[in-house]
């Protein structure tokens, strides 16, 4: 699978999110997410170049999808169908690759199923992330060296409902390869990766697995230089903190007269109810 990067720039970022707006300059390339009408316009559009996905896939919260961050929610099958993933346009032959996003992996099945993969530019696999790998639950980064063999790093049994996945990879004879879930603390191994340049990326069924299920994606970003790290829960309008302004707009969600440009899931269960409310209302008056 080979595409086009559309930057050069060291901080070259690509967010996926709905609906989109480009941001030029240094950033390199980004979407962001903008709150929209009630009910939002969700559609592949939004989301950027894609394989085997429609605007059936999108849509927002009670439509069927869920989402993180933003109105809209990406929702890949894991069927007979075959492949069907996002594409990053950003990286060119990159010899520093950090990503971030989100997936709500509670519907994808037990099988071993890929939801991210980094190729070189002769299109083999040098980064992976797996979910159900090594065992049921677990998420593990699994980086490729320069003699072609495996290291896999795993968090295991992460739970239900959202997740953050994070990792950070670069090309050296003693690259320090890190990994994260949901910001736990890092799972970090060195590996010689000299050589190796990241050319092309992918979110979603990338390998085509029909496990009969599906697996929720958003906020995905990628990064050269800096780690983009989470999101911040409970900030339901998207204003950098948490306080009475976000309880008010996560109660408008769960009440169905607005939708939340942020993040309105604070529990992160898959859901924006009276729970959500409760736990924005908690971060609030803990000033954390």
């Amino acid at each position: 699978m080979k595409t086009m990067g559309s930057s050069t720039q060291p901080n070259s970022r690509f967010k996926i999110a709905a609906p989109a707006v480009v941001l030029a300059g240094a950033l390199g390339f980004a979407v962001s997410a903008q709150a929209g009408d009630f009910p939002p316009d969700c559609t592949i559009a939004n989301w950027g170049d894609n394989v085997g996905l429609s605007d059936d896939f999108t849509g927002y919260q009670g439509s069927e999808n869920r989402r993180y961050g933003g109105p809209c929610g990406l929702r890949v099958p894991f069927d007979d169908a075959g492949a069907a993933y996002l594409i990053d346009p950003s990286p060119m032959a990159e010899a520093d690759y950090i990503a971030r996003f989100y997936a709500f992996l509670n519907n994808a099945g037990d099988e071993d199923i890929i939801i991210f993969a980094a190729q070189d530019d002769d299109g083999e696999d040098q980064v992976r992330v797996w979910y159900n790998v090594p065992a049921a639950g677990d998420i593990s980064l699994q980086v490729f060296d320069a003699n072609d063999e495996d290291t896999i790093l795993t968090f295991e049994d992460v739970g239900s409902g959202w997740h953050s996945i994070e990792f950070s990879w670069s090309s050296d004879a003693s690259a320090e390869i890190a990994f994260t879930v949901d910001g736990m603390d890092d799972e970090v191994a060195n590996v010689d990766t000299s050589g190796i340049l990241i050319a092309e990326a992918q979110l979603g069924n990338v390998e085509g697995t029909d496990t009969g299920g599906y697996v929720d994606f958003d906020d995905f970003v990628s990064n050269r230089m800096t780690r983009p790290g989470r999101l911040l829960r409970g900030d339901a309008n998207d204003n950098g903190e948490v306080n009475l302004g976000d309880v008010l707009a996560v109660r408008a969600e769960a009440l169905g007269t607005s939708f939340a440009a942020g993040q309105p899931d604070c529990n992160e269960n898959g859901e924006v109810n009276l729970g959500d409310v409760l736990c924005t209302r908690s971060l609030a008056l803990s000033g954390e």
